[in-house]
């Protein structure tokens, strides 16, 4: 089997469960629509690429220390990957931070900067402090701790409406799967799912840092 099939054939099972069963993850997977390609023959990412490349997005909620985050001026210029999630999400959110954090201590050496920001889509349960408490589970290895934001429902909501990613139902519960890769250039081209493992996230990063 070519390895371009098994991306294919990993991307529908993803798809798969995220139409089925898994209780995090968005109807349709929380795909954009101009996501059209699958790592392999057609992309030169593991992950998916963007037709259109993302502008980083302008919004401001609150991190983990309870101070005012204004994601575009922290994060301007710095390779940055943006993620919606919940923590008490039972699978999901769990294995792609896992994937991250991976794939960023095999690279921190070349790329010690990129920054990684955690968005709940339940800020009913997670507040600041159980943001902090939940990260740094997955972070602790790494030169760039990560990020968790928090705020009221709609701000929460207008920032996945700004990052281009379908808004959160079932009290934040089903919520887009995508982790988006901003490049220094502030544009994300890939994107990656709960099945992109972190051989395919170390991959992808030399290609879309910048």
């Amino acid at each position: 089997m070519s390895r371009h099939h098994s991306r294919v054939i990993a991307l529908f099972a993803t798809l798969f469960l995220a139409l089925g069963l898994s209780a995090c993850a968005a109807p349709d997977s929380g795909a954009p629509s101009d996501v059209t390609q699958v790592g392999g023959a057609k992309s030169k990412f593991d992950g998916l690429e963007f037709q259109t490349p993302h502008e980083r997005p302008h919004f401001t909620l609150t991190d983990q220390t309870g101070q005012p985050y204004d994601f575009y001026a922290k994060t301007e210029g710095i390779p940055t990957i943006l993620y919606f999630g919940y923590t008490l999400c039972p699978d999901v959110c769990p294995l792609i931070l896992g994937s991250l954090a991976d794939a960023l201590n095999q690279v921190k050496d070349k790329y010690p900067e990129i920054q990684v920001v955690f968005v709940t889509t339940d800020p009913a349960n997670d507040t600041s402090p159980v943001l902090a408490a939940y990260l740094a589970h997955f972070d602790s290895q790494l030169p760039v701790k990560f990020v968790g934001l928090t705020g009221d429902l709609p701000s929460v909501e207008a920032a996945q409406k700004a990052a281009g990613v379908e808004v959160a139902e079932d009290n934040g519960k089903t919520h887009s799967t995508l982790a988006t890769f901003y490049g220094s250039s502030d544009v994300a081209h890939v994107a990656w799912l709960a099945d992109t493992t972190s051989d395919d996230i170390v991959h992808d990063i030399p290609l879309a840092a910048k």
